[in-house]
């Protein structure tokens, strides 16, 4: 006759408990929602977050700009003139391909239909 009051009275602390864990995680959620906290501190603070916000803008104005160190290398010439040699065969090799490309387009074509109305006699 106990067993059923006492899980009963489980249950009840069971609830509870589970009632705390809820209450719990609700109220960490809310800690950890930084956005909101921020919101919330901004507006709280406006003048504050302004004033801070300008000085900081000033400080960055302020601050020297970086200067980019360039280091040439005096050997590395003959390799720029090689570069460019093959650069200017690209160009030309370009140009000429789109010259000819219409004729290469139909002598292809040609030779794909001629290769493909023999396999057709072959296989028919």
């Amino acid at each position: 006759m106990a067993e059923p009051r006492v899980k009963t009275e489980l249950a009840a602390d069971l609830a509870r408990a589970r009632a705390r864990l809820a209450g719990n995680f609700d109220a960490l959620r809310r800690d950890v929602d930084v956005p909101a906290l921020l919101k919330h501190s901004f507006r709280q603070n406006k003048a504050a977050f302004i004033g801070g916000a300008t000085l900081f803008g000033l400080v960055l104005s302020k601050l020297p700009a970086r200067k980019k160190k360039v280091y040439v290398d005096r050997k590395a010439g003959e390799g720029v003139r090689e570069i460019e040699k093959a650069g200017l065969w690209l160009i030309v090799l370009q140009f000429l391909f789109k010259t000819l490309r219409p004729m290469l387009t139909s002598l292809v074509t040609k030779q794909l239909s001629d290769f493909l109305k023999s396999r057709a006699r072959k296989g028919g």
